[in-house]
């Protein structure tokens, strides 16, 4: 199955249907076996099989890449098949499940510099600032150390602007607003905190946001007061 899902998502990349006889041709496998790996992930609901073509949707390419790691798939040749976009919705997805309300490319000025972060999700009093790092191989110590610093140099701008972008996220009802960087990567080969900012390997996001507490004196957050 991993060599199928892998193939999948490699011949769907940039398309949203492509015929069976192309994952025939590009998958090494039975042609048996990849139409019973076609029928078991269209029971799933992971694709839609119409007229000897493939269909699949972003979304599921998301949990197709979910699916491969799990099943011990290279992170970095899944990276390879997912656009950068796919990355942040997944991100995104798992603040919503976890009912953070979600702002996706926040961009402002500060100084006359231009920023942006990926995503940012909301919940009372968090405010959590997702760098979302589509890195194609492991995570070195000195790559972690610059994702990180540079997520909390954008962080401390972002308080600076505040509260004039609290309108824009939503949250202008809210008496404080705890700011949290992270960096959120495919890669599970490095995670924890690193100067305080959280280095989160997507498949461990959901666990990560269920038990986050936005106040433990080991995280590296900015609070601001909005009233």
């Amino acid at each position: 199955m991993r060599d199928f899902l892998i193939g999948l998502l490699e011949s769907t990349l940039g398309r949203a249907r492509v015929p069976v006889s192309h994952l025939c041709e590009s998958i090494r496998e039975s042609t048996d076996l990849i139409q019973r790996n076609i029928e078991a992930c269209e029971k799933r609901g992971l694709l839609r099989c119409v007229d000897d073509w493939i269909e699949v949707d972003s979304e599921q390419r998301l949990i197709l890449a979910i699916e491969a790691l799990k099943a011990n798939a290279d992170a970095g040749r899944v990276c390879r098949v997912l656009d950068w976009r796919e990355f942040e919705e997944l991100t995104s997805k798992a603040l919503e499940a976890n009912c953070f309300s979600v702002t996706k490319h926040l961009m402002f000025k500060h100084s006359g510099r231009r920023c942006e972060i990926d995503v940012v999700g909301s919940k009372e009093p968090l405010l959590m600032c997702a760098d979302c790092k589509h890195w194609k191989s492991g995570l070195g110590p000195g790559r972690i150390q610059t994702a990180a610093r540079k997520q909390f140099e954008r962080m401390r701008y972002l308080a600076e602007e505040m509260p004039r972008q609290a309108s824009r996220l939503g949250i202008t009802a809210w008496n404080r607003a705890v700011i949290l960087p992270t960096v959120i990567t495919l890669s599970d080969t490095t995670r924890g905190l690193h100067e305080g900012i959280p280095i989160v390997p997507i498949l461990r996001l959901q666990s990560f946001l269920k038990e986050l507490n936005p106040l433990d004196r080991e995280l590296a957050t900015i609070i601001v007061n909005l009233k």
